[in-house]
């Protein structure tokens, strides 16, 4: 998956399909973190380019271990984080780009500088998704693709997928058949993360690789047991096992989730915003056009 090159929904979900295995699950623990790793180190390293490239690091679990992953096979690597002065974000990427001891790009966000992102979103994303959840993400990643601008990057790694094949979210946890809701979620990105994600690449003449979306790899992830994926509540339990194991710090393998606009600090701003208009955060975005 790249962003600006948006397949055929129908495309989506035949290929989703097509993955959907009837093989068995992996029988022990120590083999699901080997396969994990495994087909994560492949799926990284199948998209290493020749040119110079970014990571879009969040400091969380999956930002982190892409980042641990990319230094592994050289190339002109540049991490890229973005946040409001002093946001979960930036405090937690600061800890692995010192770990990593690569070129680390800062972009901290002001009131302004927010307001004006949100603007520029609301521009580039379809009607469909202008609510504060896409339009918060969207002004992070325009936020990162511009601070490196400069340094000539528009080769970008990130990690959508993670949170599907790994069973990231609270719904997965309320799930009748874990598993089963992963396969529908990945199904349901179609219509809202990858056409949020091909429209900002195409606005912003950017390339990003996903590599918790290799085939390879879902396929791997799918074959984890869900009572691996998630333990007492704790969602994605495997991917942070694996994570510590290859070396992300064991506070970074374990935090807990937060969306980029909520770890970066744009919901709050956009919170903000909409109060001083009297409007509720979506309503807020809406009304931008």
């Amino acid at each position: 998956m790249r962003h600006g090159k948006l397949v055929s929904r129908s495309t989506w979900e035949s290929t989703i399909d097509k993955l959907h295995t009837n093989k068995p699950f992996f029988r022990t623990k120590k083999q699901c973190i080997n396969e994990v790793s495994d087909a994560l180190t492949r799926a990284v390293q199948l998209r290493i380019p020749p040119q110079r490239f970014a990571v879009f690091l969040s400091g969380g679990i999956d930002s982190s271990l892409l980042a641990l992953l990319a230094k592994k096979f050289g190339g002109d690597l540049v991490l890229v984080s973005v946040g409001l002065k002093d946001s979960p974000d930036l405090k937690h990427a600061k800890v692995m780009a010192d770990m990593l001891g690569v070129q680390w790009v800062v972009r901290e966000l002001s009131l302004s500088d927010c307001e004006q992102l949100v603007q520029k979103a609301v521009q580039i994303l379809p009607s469909a998704l202008h609510d504060s959840v896409h339009v918060g993400i969207s002004a992070v990643v325009i936020a990162a693709v511009d601070t490196v601008k400069t340094e000539g990057v528009t080769y970008f790694v990130g990690g959508l997928g993670a949170e599907e094949i790994f069973a990231g979210y609270q719904r997965h946890v309320a799930a009748f058949d874990v598993h089963e809701e992963c396969w529908a979620g990945l199904k349901r990105m179609w219509s809202t993360d990858l056409v949020r994600d091909a429209a900002l690449g195409k606005a912003l003449g950017i390339t990003v690789v996903t590599p918790f979306l290799d085939e390879e790899l879902i396929r791997v992830a799918m074959r984890v047991p869900a009572k691996l994926k998630i333990v007492d509540e704790e969602r994605k339990v495997i991917l942070r096992e694996v994570a510590e194991i290859m070396g992300v710090p064991h506070d970074i393998a374990w935090r807990k989730k937060q969306a980029a606009h909520y770890g970066s600090g744009v919901d709050k701003v956009i919170e903000k915003l909409a109060r001083t208009k009297g409007l509720g955060k979506t309503a807020y975005v809406r009304s931008l056009l």
